[in-house]
């Protein structure tokens, strides 16, 4: 298998195929991804016992600061798919692939560095360490429509998605779709 990367450069794999396990909830595709803008809504540190069942789970508190909305934003381009990840002041971003499963893997990429203050940078500090050379599992769920004001500016009719991503390392974040911000 080649892909070919930003740089021009051409990564070859080789190996065994790969069998893949059943994905769960509703269809995942590129598409879907790149169509809204995500915002996190939850996010938590699981820990397991050695049958890999849940025994505790902890609210990763640095994301629950208001001023600080975390957000993911999926974007392809010609040859390449890029994940941003944002807190309102810096981001931090790389190459994903979706597989079949579901699996997300993101790479490594660009981090911008404007301080933020101590709250900011711990935010975009566990972001990085979360995000950077990653893999996790997606799964997609529809959520009840909400009903909204006669009155309000921003309806809209699309479907409302959670994104469950469960991250290799134990962390479970939940996003909810928002409608697309052209930069």
């Amino acid at each position: 298998m080649f892909i070919k990367i930003e740089n021009g450069n051409t990564l070859t794999f080789d190996g065994t195929p790969r069998t893949f396990k059943e994905p769960t909830g509703l269809p995942i595709d590129k598409a879907l991804l790149e169509h809204y803008d995500w915002r996190l809504v939850s996010a938590v540190r699981n820990t397991f016992n050695d049958k890999g069942q849940v025994i505790s789970r902890e609210s990763i508190g640095h994301f629950y600061h208001p001023e600080f909305p975390v957000s993911l934003k999926f974007r392809g381009y010609d040859d390449s798919q890029y994940a941003f990840f944002s807190s309102s002041c810096n981001g931090i971003g790389g190459p994903y692939i979706l597989m079949k499963d579901y699996t997300l893997l993101v790479g490594s990429g660009p981090q911008t560095l404007m301080g933020c203050g101590v709250t900011g940078n711990r935010i975009e500090g566990e972001l990085a360490k979360l995000i950077s050379n990653s893999q996790s599992t997606l799964s997609l769920s529809l959520q009840p429509s909400q009903s909204i004001s006669p009155t309000a500016d921003d309806q809209t009719d699309m479907p409302r998605y959670n994104l469950l991503q469960t991250m290799e390392t134990g962390e479970t974040l939940v996003w909810q779709n928002e409608v697309k911000k052209i930069p």
